[in-house]
């Protein structure tokens, strides 16, 4: 990745909170007690700041993943013998793809649940073979090391 790009990457990931005072009730995101709190809001976009401590994931983290699936497949781990491969040139799909998802990697309101449900959807897209359950396995794996 180029410094021009970081620096693009950065740009897009920034954003200006409303002052204090602006500050707006919302519900709290997976809260049973259906509490209030104060949300900042973003003076450029108008996105609500994600309050509820499910932060989204950075690129690297869906790189390992898709390298962590790209193993699983060329080693047979728990797939048929012969089963399709995942080559470089289709992960460099997927990532461009997720790329163009707007705010895919925004940590301010973005959340890993629905990052997980986009990447999903991007790579049943690009390989519709692989099953939903095995890219929760690969995502798994990658979490717990």
């Amino acid at each position: 990745m180029s410094a021009e790009d970081e620096e693009k990457e950065e740009k897009l990931a920034e954003h200006t909170p409303a002052p204090p005072s602006e500050r707006i009730w919302m519900d709290v995101y997976l809260d049973q007690d259906g509490r209030l709190a104060k949300h900042d809001w973003c003076l450029d976009t108008g996105i609500i700041k994600n309050q509820g401590g499910e932060v989204a994931k950075p690129k690297g983290f869906y790189i390992t993943i898709l390298n962590k699936m790209k193993y699983i497949l060329e080693k047979d781990l728990g797939h048929k013998i012969d089963s399709p491969k995942i080559s470089q040139a289709q992960i460099s799909l997927i990532l461009k793809d997720l790329d163009k998802v707007d705010g895919f990697y925004d940590k301010w309101w973005r959340t890993e649940s629905s990052q997980l449900e986009t990447f999903i959807n991007v790579v049943q897209h690009r390989r519709p073979d692989l099953s939903k359950r095995f890219i929760i396995d690969a995502v798994t794996r990658t979490l717990n090391g």
